[in-house]
């Protein structure tokens, strides 16, 4: 698991869902922009993971597979982890 170091939080939050299943969020001001990791997490495993750091460039991780983001914007960052964290 990757983590987004930054002295500059904007957001952390950790959800735990009805079901058991958790969703981290951390957005952070870094020296190269916006620093984010979104994370679904079932049983302790990483099942979904949206990431931008200053040593990782955006990537999306969808079990166990990653393959290069194309970040636009927080709103379709959401909306792009949400949709695929529905289909989960």
């Amino acid at each position: 698991m990757t983590t987004v170091a930054s002295d500059d939080v904007l957001l952390e939050q950790r959800c735990l869902l009805p079901e058991g299943d958790c969703i981290e969020v951390r957005l952070a001001r870094a020296a190269r922009g916006l620093a984010y990791r979104l994370a679904y997490l079932r049983g302790g495993e990483c099942l979904l993971c949206y990431e931008h750091g200053a040593a990782r460039p955006h990537a999306r991780t969808l079990r166990g597979r990653t393959a290069p983001y194309a970040f636009r914007s927080v709103e379709q960052l959401r909306y792009d982890f949400e949709r695929d964290a529905e289909a989960l």
